[in-house]
């Protein structure tokens, strides 16, 4: 009997890419000085409750949304794609 490797659908996949993302809008919130993702959407004028569902994975986001969000994190989207 030959095995086969099940692989994750893509829904799943999508959802670890969301989190993934969510992880690293997170790290990069906290390494500009904020500590609560509210102040930061506050200060950034960026919906705080949107905001969160993106620092948790738990909402999908367009790409001119992510484009803002890294504006207002002053980073490039070459850095924010890095494997770091």
């Amino acid at each position: 009997m030959i095995s086969k490797k099940k692989n994750k659908s893509s829904g799943e996949a999508f959802d670890l890419f969301l989190t993934e993302v969510g992880k690293k809008l997170k790290s990069y919130r906290e390494a500009a000085g904020y500590t609560s993702y509210e102040h930061f959407a506050y200060d950034k004028n960026i919906g705080r409750a949107q905001y969160g569902k993106y620092e948790r994975g738990t909402e999908d986001m367009r790409l001119s949304s992510l484009f803002k969000l890294l504006e207002a994190l002053n980073i490039s989207w070459e850095e924010f794609f890095e494997g770091k």
